[in-house]
């Protein structure tokens, strides 16, 4: 965040690697949002940097840079034209890293899931299910997130499925999961948690038992495990935090392997 330093880190054998810098312009109004994935076909590792420029008029252009790790730099793509990418992190699945885009059409936002598929680095669009109480389009100047009961969605990953999570701000969070990927009518309603105090208001679902029945979720600075059989919800302890709580909390595949990570120098390039 201080020093613009970008990291790829392997949990499992604790190697890193700096990413070369990529020079992104800085911007009074910007938001900038990352994604990670694996492209099989080329035997590469990519990390995509999109930073979103927008005014008071609401005009959204979105810049973006692809980093190779077989190649050890970035790439200069097109821009994506009216649209602020959500500045949670891409979600990668099937090939593709996923994010929640808002789109401007002059008088309105509407949202849908933008897909960039890392092996020919094209994109492509996912339409939302219908939400409960939810319309998909929002005025220009609309300000009432934080009312009682107001739908606020985010993008997540539950197991080999693209997942939402439709935050009733104080009131509950449904989980909606994609059980066929890209499929018309493929959205389902998993599981919804009740708000209760102390718990939330803003809560991100990490893992989801098989059947439904326990909801693993970061909850702020702790996370929790939601039991819907006894509808309640319990803190997980986790050794040596010191009680400085958990900022963020994330799944990822295990792996001994680190690929590139010792074998090529950091000096940054751009083509």
């Amino acid at each position: 965040m201080y020093n613009n330093n970008l990291y790829l880190w392997n949990p499992s054998t604790r190697k890193n690697k700096i990413l070369p810098f990529s020079s992104y312009t800085k911007y009074s109004r910007c938001d900038v949002t990352f994604g990670f994935g694996y492209d099989e076909f080329n035997d590469d590792y990519k990390v995509v940097e999109i930073y979103g420029v927008y005014d008071i008029h609401y005009v959204y252009d979105a810049n973006i840079k692809i980093y190779s790790l077989r190649s050890n730099s970035w790439k200069i793509m097109k821009k994506y034209s009216d649209a602020l990418f959500s500045s949670d992190s891409g979600v990668f699945l099937n090939g593709c890293v996923h994010w929640a885009v808002a789109h401007n059409d002059g008088s309105c936002i509407y949202w849908d899931i933008v897909s960039l598929n890392l092996k020919n680095e094209k994109f492509g669009n996912f339409a939302l299910p219908s939400f409960d109480g939810f319309d998909q389009s929002r005025s220009l100047g609309d300000s009432s997130d934080f009312e009682l009961g107001t739908m606020n969605w985010s993008l997540g990953k539950l197991g080999d499925f693209l997942c939402l999570f439709c935050d009733y701000y104080k009131v509950k969070l449904d989980v909606w999961i994609m059980k066929e990927y890209n499929a018309k009518g493929c959205w389902i309603k998993s599981v919804s948690l009740p708000y209760v105090r102390g718990v939330g208001p803003c809560i991100s679902p990490l893992w989801i038992s098989d059947i439904g029945g326990e909801v693993l979720l970061h909850d702020g600075t702790r996370v929790m495990v939601y039991d819907s059989r006894n509808d309640e919800y319990k803190c997980v302890e986790i050794c040596e935090m010191n009680g400085d709580g958990v900022g963020a909390a994330t799944v990822y595949a295990e792996s001994l392997v680190s690929p590139y990570l010792d074998s090529i120098e950091n000096t940054p390039e751009m083509q």
